[in-house]
């Protein structure tokens, strides 16, 4: 496969990712997992270690400077004036820490294949950004890029350790070893649609009719925009539960369980009918022109301009619809927005874990890395200044907890969910402020189901290779699939034959292993 067109299947695909975590919002400390958003910002602290702008846990010496380095995955175009606020947030760093943070965002696009290359070469950094669907947490221990974090986070960051629940550090696990500090925010997602009312309103649209993807087809029979109304992508991988399922290791990776079933037997998520019916509807809606033929080549920079520009997609219910998304919606987009769930709240291992910083096993100093952690969660200024820049500069303050974006300012990553404990950020939107959407998402959390396999992470070690090659296919096909360039009637049975050759099986089998050895330690 071209390397181009595996850069395109990635664009899309973290994309879609990105911005479905864009709707997602932060929780508070009462006792469940993480979760991300990025445009809500968020309120005074739910737990001690949010609220303290005491220094950071420096159980450690700190006598000579050092520098960090961290990478992470963004909209590189929203950070032109990156270099203030990183020598802004130098001032409390070096003051904290003796140290200097060196940030490096990566364009989404771009991010998994630069961590690939760094990775790699074994480049020496520090903190970069993991999770199941970028820069994938368990691919990442196999090959061992990730230092185990245990030891270093209770004694550098005793606060941020304590802040989150047990339970929730028992999803990071791989062979009893912690290697990714949990962002934390929500932890329960529940999926639907979430559309502009513009459209809503248009077409009349009944929210609550729409319970799987097709339901949209009545809908787009009388679409009359001057662009398309939806783009494809792998809809599938990033909300397993929409479609009856819970994913195991990489979301994308083959072998994951049903939901309802007893027996936690691992399948072939492509070879479902869920995925089947999927590929059907969106080859059917590219014939009939629902999407463009060239969908597979829209770069991340054509989908932020057409979101700009007013021409949002609808098409998909893999948003998490959570506390607050429509006005984290409507602060992002300068649009109403309207949401219904589909599905129940429910906690799975990779949402919980949906979004890390781990610290690099070629990083010259681990435990400073960690006391940065300490500081970048548990030190409101520290944060405010990474998720939303410089005051005046960037936004203005409405109240202590409430700004207002300043348009074009130069810095805007719009996603704090990536930084640190959300709880210690801005909210941005005076709906979603005054009525106090962590406190609705404590009890969204509180309140949810929770997967059969909460808490089993799989190691992926004794099949990485396989893990590795079934990954290769999946970016050779499942854009065209997803987009409806490719026939499912040819091309899906191909994909699978392919998959299968790849070690699909092995896979599978590995899984069902770990998984029996795991229900047997907990039954």
């Amino acid at each position: 496969m071209k390397k181009n067109k595996k850069i395109r299947v990635w664009s899309a695909t973290i994309l879609i990712m990105s911005m479905v975590m864009a709707f997602l919002s932060a929780c508070s400390n009462g006792g469940k997992e993480e979760s991300a958003s990025p445009t809500a910002g968020s309120s005074p602290s739910a737990s001690a270690a949010a609220t303290s702008t005491e220094p950071a846990a420096t159980k450690g010496d700190t006598k000579d400077h050092v520098t960090l380095t961290w990478y992470y995955p963004g909209n590189v175009q929203q950070m032109t004036d990156l270099a203030s606020v990183e020598a802004e947030m130098n001032k409390i760093v070096n003051k904290e820490i003796n140290a200097s943070i060196k940030l490096q965002p990566i364009d989404w696009g771009a991010y998994d294949q630069k961590m690939n290359v760094v990775s790699a070469g074994g480049d020496s950094f520090d903190l970069v950004f993991t999770a199941p669907w970028s820069n994938d947490y368990y691919t990442n221990v196999a090959r061992g890029a990730l230092l185990p974090l245990d030891d270093l986070l209770k004694q550098y960051a005793p606060k941020l350790y304590s802040t989150v629940p047990e339970k929730v550090w028992n999803a990071t696990r791989i062979k009893g070893k912690i290697y990714g500090a949990i962002n934390w925010q929500i932890v329960a997602m529940p999926y639907g649609p979430s559309l502009p009312k513009k459209y809503v309103d248009k077409y009349q649209i009944d929210l609550d009719s729409l319970k799987t993807p097709k339901d949209f087809t009545p809908y787009f029979e009388k679409w009359n925009e001057s662009y398309p109304p939806f783009l494809g992508g792998d809809h599938f991988s990033i909300a397993p539960p929409l479609y009856g399922f819970d994913s195991i290791g990489g979301d994308t990776s083959v072998g994951w369980i049903r939901l309802d079933d007893a027996n936690l037997t691992v399948v072939n998520q492509y070879a479902s009918e869920a995925f089947k019916d999927l590929a059907e509807t969106y080859y059917l809606w590219r014939e009939k022109g629902y999407i463009p033929k060239d969908a597979a080549m829209v770069t991340t920079e054509k989908r932020t301009a057409r979101n700009k520009a007013g021409q949002f997609e609808m098409g998909t219910l893999s948003t998490p619809v959570k506390p607050g998304v429509d006005q984290e919606a409507e602060s992002a987009y300068k649009e109403p927005f309207v949401s219904r769930r589909v599905t129940k709240p429910l906690i799975t291992t990779n949402r919980a874990i949906a979004t890390m910083t781990g610290i690099s096993r070629t990083s010259k100093n681990p435990e400073r890395a960690a006391m940065f952690l300490e500081l970048i969660n548990t030190n409101k200024e520290l944060y405010r200044l990474m998720t939303r820049g410089i005051e005046n500069k960037h936004y203005t303050k409405v109240n202590e907890d409430l700004i207002k974006l300043i348009p074009d300012s130069g810095y805007n990553p719009d996603t704090d969910w990536m930084f640190g404990d959300q709880f210690n950020g801005y909210y941005t939107n005076p709906v979603a402020a005054e009525a106090k959407i962590w406190e609705q998402t404590e009890k969204l959390n509180n309140e949810a189901d929770a997967s059969p396999i909460l808490g089993f992470v799989f190691d992926a070690e004794p099949v990485k290779s396989e893990l590795a090659q079934t990954e290769s296919v999946y970016q050779e096909y499942i854009l065209g699939l997803l987009t409806g360039a490719l026939n499912p009637k040819d091309k899906l049975p191909e994909f699978l034959d392919k998959l299968e050759k790849a070690g699909a099986s092995k896979i599978i089998a590995e899984k069902q292993r770990q998984l029996d050895a795991w229900k047997n330690q907990n039954q």
